[in-house]
C-alpha cells in the first residue's frame, strides 16, 4: 500500500484508546486520525471500530489488522531509533523498573556500578515496585520480570540476563532456636515470611514434595521478605540470586539445599528491539552482568 499513514494511525488509535491521544502521539489533529480510520473503512469495506462518545473498540476485522498494524508501528519506532542512534552520544536518562528486591541483588548492584564508571553520562533513575511497569507509554525504558509474565505482551522484547534457583532461607539465630528441618515436611510447622505463599514442587533425586505453606508474616514488598529474614524472624522462599551475598557473609543459610525448585527466568522487558544508543549501553551491560554471575 502506498500511503501507510491509515495503518499508523489505525495502530496508535489501538494503542492509546482514543482519537485525541492518537492525535498527540502522531502529531496530527483527532479530525484527521478520524478521516485516515474513514479512509480505511471505506476503501476495504469493513467496518474496524466501534465507536461511542466515551468508548473506541475494534471489531473483529479491525483486531485482525491491528495486530498487523502494531508490527508495522513497531517498525517504523525501531527506524526512527536507528536512526537517532546513528548521531546520539550514550548520554541522557535511561529509565529502569525492577522488583524491590532487585536492589538487594549483588549481580544488579555490580551492574549500576559498571553504568557509573563507563557511562558517567548516563543518568539512571530507578523504579522499585512488585507491579509490573507499564512499557507501553513510554515512561520506562527496561523493565527487569522474572517469569512467565516477562514473556505476556507479545509486543514487547524480552531479553533472558539469568535463571535463578530458589532455596528457602532462614538466619542462623533462627535455626539455633528451632525445630529441626531434615525433611520437606518439616516445613510446615515453621514461621515463615512472604510476599507470595510459597508453593511449588521440591525434588531430589526421585522424590517429590508439594511445597503448599498456608499462612505466616506477608510483607508487601520482596526487599522486606529477605531483611525480615536476615533478623531470623522465619523462613523464607528467595531466588538465590538476591540471597547470594546474604549467603555468603554468614547471614542467611540455605535450608534443605539438596532439595530442589524449578528456576526463576529473569528478562529485561522493552517496548521496542531497537534502542536508544543510552538503552542499548545499560542493557549490555546488565546482560553480561547477569550472565558473569549467574548463579545457576
Amino acid at each position: 500500500m502506498d500511503d501507510l499513514r491509515p495503518l499508523l494511525a489505525f495502530a496508535a488509535v489501538l494503542e492509546h484508546g482514543s482519537m485525541n491521544a492518537a492525535a498527540q502521539v502522531l502529531g496530527m489533529s483527532p479530525s484527521a486520525v478520524s478521516q485516515h480510520i474513514s479512509r480505511l473503512e471505506k476503501l476495504h469495506g469493513v467496518k474496524l471500530l466501534h465507536r461511542s462518545t466515551r468508548h473506541l473498540a475494534p471489531t473483529d476485522a479491525g483486531s485482525a489488522l491491528g495486530e498487523h498494524c502494531r508490527r508495522l508501528l513497531a517498525s517504523v519506532q525501531d527506524a526512527r531509533l536507528t536512526l537517532t542512534n546513528l548521531k546520539t552520544d550514550i548520554a541522557g536518562e535511561v529509565r529502569l523498573a525492577a522488583p524491590t528486591g532487585m536492589a538487594d541483588a549483588a549481580v544488579f548492584q555490580q551492574a549500576l556500578r559498571r553504568i557509573r564508571r563507563e557511562h558517567p553520562a548516563i543518568r539512571l533513575a530507578l523504579y522499585f515496585d512488585e507491579a509490573l511497569a507499564d512499557l507501553r507509554d513510554g515512561s520506562i525504558d527496561i523493565a527487569l520480570r522474572g517469569g512467565a509474565h516477562a514473556l505476556d505482551a507479545p509486543d514487547l522484547v524480552a531479553r533472558h540476563l539469568a535463571d535463578w534457583r530458589w532455596h528457602i532461607y532462614a538466619a542462623p539465630a533462627y535455626l539455633h532456636d528451632a525445630p529441626a528441618i531434615t525433611h520437606p515436611a518439616d516445613l510446615a510447622a515453621h514461621t515463615w515470611i512472604y510476599y507470595e505463599l510459597p508453593r511449588g514442587e521440591l525434588r531430589r533425586n526421585g522424590e517429590h514434595h508439594l511445597l503448599n505453606i498456608e499462612g505466616g508474616l506477608y510483607c508487601n514488598r520482596l526487599a522486606a521478605v529477605r531483611r525480615l529474614c536476615v533478623a531470623g524472624l522465619g523462613l523464607a522462599l528467595l531466588a538465590d540470586g538476591e540471597a547470594a551475598d546474604a549467603v555468603a557473609d554468614g547471614s542467611l543459610r540455605v535450608v534443605l539445599p539438596d532439595w530442589t525448585l524449578p528456576p526463576l527466568a529473569i528478562y529485561a522487558v522493552t517496548p521496542h528491539r531497537v534502542q536508544a544508543g543510552r538503552v542499548a549501553a545499560v542493557l549490555h551491560i546488565l546482560r553480561e552482568s547477569f550472565t558473569e554471575k549467574n548463579p545457576v
